[in-house]
């Protein structure tokens, strides 16, 4: 179920303008067959709107015989502010996150 979810969000995340990540809402999945050896999940997304998409996607076992197919709902998620886990990154050093200052309670 997990690789039949990731193939639908994939799908919905890129007819989205700026990208966006997205929650499952609902997912509904049937089991055809058992699923073995090198596994092949196909998803495309069936409608969108400003903010959910309807995806359908479909996993196939390493002879092409159809396993499992599911249909999902997403909901779009805008981003929200890092709240002081914003990275600072200046050039040739790693990523670190900022310290916080000191308040009176935190000094000895």
């Amino acid at each position: 179920m997990t690789m039949l979810d990731v193939a639908m969000a994939m799908a919905a995340r890129s007819a989205h303008p700026q990208n966006t990540g997205v929650a499952t809402i609902e997912m509904k999945t049937s089991f055809m067959r058992p699923a073995e050896h090198r596994l092949r999940a196909m998803a495309k997304l069936l409608h969108k709107t400003t903010t959910m998409a309807f995806c359908e996607a479909s996993l196939f076992d390493d002879e092409g015989k159809l396993c499992a197919s599911a249909t999902g709902t997403f909901k779009y998620l805008r981003g929200l502010p890092a709240r002081g886990r914003v990275t600072i990154q200046t050039p040739g050093e790693p990523a670190v996150s900022p310290q916080p200052e000191p308040t009176k309670d935190d000094t000895p």
